[in-house]
């Protein structure tokens, strides 16, 4: 018998949640702890993962800790990802299974075996276990100056998630986008499809990003890449089992870099978004797409003359206002104040937030969405000497009940009868229709998650369900 945990109403305002809490600092040693990394998208089940390169041991290894959603900080302890006598650097870390009771990480990151050389490995880790052995998921080839960044995401299916991992390389024969994908995650060795070519050019490839597109016209979700190319920035979508043509991301003569990708948003069912540095102003300010298009770029770093804005990176957020533009957040490090801090934008449209204003150098941020309507975001700083890792969190939203829209004996038992006022939609933690409701009665069966009942339109109403 399921049974429901608790669900309740929701309707977010503006008055709530207005200012970043903390910063609390998240590793402490006397070594350099480098290169954070989050699950850098909407995270519906309650923990993200934290990853960073750490030099503690003598030379470079990947560390962990987990956070769950909580009121204030939430943040575990510290479990290794990979020690051994390698350097192994840049990680990233992407949520596969975000189910309440069981989630599920992969952890992805470069192995050095020479200035030119090395390989891209992986790791996997389910709730209350360790990381697992790693897995060489392709190799990589590039200039001493240069790197591999590898970067992943989640693809989430009616039959399962699959995993997308993408890097550059390097060679005589010029530069190349390379991916691999895993269609059955939870077996970390012998599932993994490639490596393969996405994009081939002779022009130099750096910030090779992936994220979760949706094919047009309503489509399923889809791998879409961004990358830097001549000063200038590029994607390309996965579609029909292969790649499209590069294109142009809001064409502009000025000089862009940096892109990072804000993924498709499963409950609005909008983006993805693409979001750079750029000095089309004449300035060097955030900027990002339209919701809707690529060829759109719009300035999101509101305050004009406020100094050089670098290292953007964002996240689908929950905002269910009349107030917001986007659902979606950004954060990026900025001098406006005389040295390197961390801002954001997203909550109030109009105006850049502070999210650390501490004197010291704050640079590398990354940027989470947990439980819903949480959002984190650490950095590196060096304000004691060396760098450490630290985290500030906000409510993106605040929570009263809605009286207007009317809920009677839903979850009592499964299947599950309703009564509502509706029409509504229940989609699943992926986004994905479960049912369509109509005013009265409705009888379905949930398996155990975490669901959304939208009960309008506008989608102004929520209901959070959580069912084991």
């Amino acid at each position: 018998m399921k049974s429901l945990l608790f669900s309740f109403l929701v309707i977010f305002a503006l008055a709530f949640g207005q200012n970043w809490v903390g910063p609390y600092q998240l590793t402490d040693n006397s070594a350099d702890d480098i290169n954070p990394s989050v699950c850098q998208e909407w995270v519906v089940g309650d923990m993200t993962w934290l990853v960073w390169q750490t030099n503690r041991n003598g030379n470079w290894d990947i560390y962990s800790k987990s956070c769950s959603f909580y009121n204030g900080n939430g943040w575990g302890s510290e479990i290794p990802v990979c020690v051994d006598s390698a350097d192994d650097v840049n990680p990233v870390v992407v949520s596969m299974n975000d189910a309440v009771d069981h989630p599920s990480f992969w952890c992805f990151w470069e192995r050095m075996t020479s200035p030119v050389s090395g390989s891209i490995l992986g790791s996997y880790i389910t709730f209350r276990d360790v990381w697992s052995e790693p897995v060489e998921i392709g190799r990589t080839l590039h200039s001493p100056d240069e790197s591999s960044f590898p970067s992943a995401i989640a693809i989430r299916g009616q039959n399962g998630d699959t995993i997308w991992v993408a890097w550059v390389n390097h060679d005589t024969g010029g530069y190349s986008i390379e991916y691999a994908f895993n269609p059955n995650p939870y077996n970390p060795r012998d599932s993994w499809y490639g490596p393969f070519i996405a994009v081939a050019t002779s022009s130099p490839i750096c910030h090779v990003r992936i994220g979760r597109g949706r094919l047009p016209f309503g489509g399923q979700a889809c791998p879409v890449l961004t990358w830097e190319q001549e000063n200038n920035i590029f994607y390309s979508w996965y579609m029909d089992g292969s790649w499209t043509r590069p294109q142009e991301v809001a064409p502009s003569p000025a000089l862009d870099q940096n892109p990072e990708i804000i993924s498709y948003h499963p409950l609005y069912q909008i983006g993805p978004w693409i979001t750079w540095e750029s000095m089309r102003d004449g300035d060097t300010a955030i900027y990002g797409t339209a919701m809707d298009t690529f060829s759109i770029g719009r300035r999101w770093c509101q305050t004009a003359g406020a100094g050089v804005n670098l290292s953007p990176c964002g996240t689908p957020a929950f905002y269910t206002t009349e107030n917001f533009i986007e659902p979606r957040m950004v954060v990026w490090t900025t001098d406006r104040n005389g040295n390197f801090d961390i801002y954001s934008s997203g909550l109030l449209p109009s105006e850049d937030n502070w999210v650390d204003t501490n004197p010291a150098m704050d640079i590398n941020p990354a940027l989470t969405t947990i439980g819903v309507t949480q959002n984190w975001c650490v950095w590196q700083s060096n304000r004691n000497g060396n760098w450490d890792i630290f985290g500030s969190y906000i409510y993106a939203t605040g929570m009263t009940e809605n009286g207007r829209q009317k809920i009677e004996n839903f979850g009592l038992r499964s299947p599950v009868f309703g009564h509502f006022e509706g029409p509504g939609v229940l989609l699943n933690a992926s986004g994905q229709k479960v049912a369509i409701l109509q005013p009265g009665v409705n009888k379905f069966g949930l398996g155990s998650g975490v669901y959304f009942l939208l009960l309008d339109k506008w989608q102004k109403c929520v209901k959070i369900l959580m069912v084991k």
